[in-house]
């Protein structure tokens, strides 16, 4: 039973970011770049802090992610979380675009 909660606590969740990392590029620019690397349905979110891409809710989306993007004081921090398994291309582009 030990195992099992030492397992539960370590599994990834909702609220835990699969990549946490940041950029020198502002939003706009990491942003276009992103847009042309990645090769899934895609939505951009904006916020008063920055915005999120995510392919939620798109048709044949098989696994959801949403990209933060906020300002910092001299880079843009960029947090992945994901519904399932890292997508590969998604974490692929980010590292492009970084």
């Amino acid at each position: 039973m030990l195992g099992v909660l030492i397992l539960l606590a370590a599994a990834p969740s909702a609220s835990m970011p699969l990549l946490d990392a940041r950029t020198s590029r502002p939003i706009d620019e990491f942003g276009a770049c992103f847009v042309e690397r990645s090769s899934r349905a895609w939505a951009y979110l904006p916020s008063a802090r920055g915005g999120t891409f995510t392919d939620s809710g798109a048709h044949g989306a098989a696994a959801s992610y949403w990209l933060q993007v906020r300002p910092a004081a001299e880079s843009t921090r960029l947090r992945l979380f994901a519904a399932a398994s890292p997508p590969v291309d998604v974490l692929a582009a980010v590292r492009e675009c970084r």
